[in-house]
């Protein structure tokens, strides 16, 4: 007997979480940006179906289809301004102007690790 005295209580809350799921899945939706440059990144990943579907959504999103030369272009900037990973301005920067110092037993670990282990530590740490 209690169950059902309860239930209209139940329901509303449950109505009300559903509701709350919805706006936040609206929100995430309407807050993703398109660009030139995520479609051309999409397109490189590969050809299958899937890929072909989630390219023509994408491009359907950004309104238009990046043409393949503005997709080289866009790649070549890329290669062109990333910079490479180097340990020792990455201490600098992390220990600029902070109290944070990694101790040198640290720095000795880092030191033998490979570039790419090096940043993916920095980016974990340092955020």
């Amino acid at each position: 007997m209690k169950l059902l005295t309860h239930t209209p209580t139940l329901l509303a809350g449950l109505f009300a979480l559903g509701l709350m799921n919805i706006g936040a899945a609206n929100a995430a939706e309407q807050q993703h940006s398109y660009s030139n440059s995520g479609y051309c990144q999409l397109a490189a990943k590969g050809t299958s179906q899937y890929q072909r579907n989630v390219l023509a959504a994408y491009a359907g999103k950004l309104g238009y289809v990046p043409s393949q030369r503005e997709c080289r272009s866009l790649q070549q900037q890329r290669a062109v301004t990333t910079p490479v990973f180097e340990l020792g301005s990455a201490i600098k920067q992390f220990e600029q102007g902070s109290v944070r110092k990694l101790p040198n037993a640290t720095v000795e670990k880092l030191k033998m690790l490979d570039s790419s282990r090096q940043q993916q530590w920095f980016n974990q740490v340092a955020g």
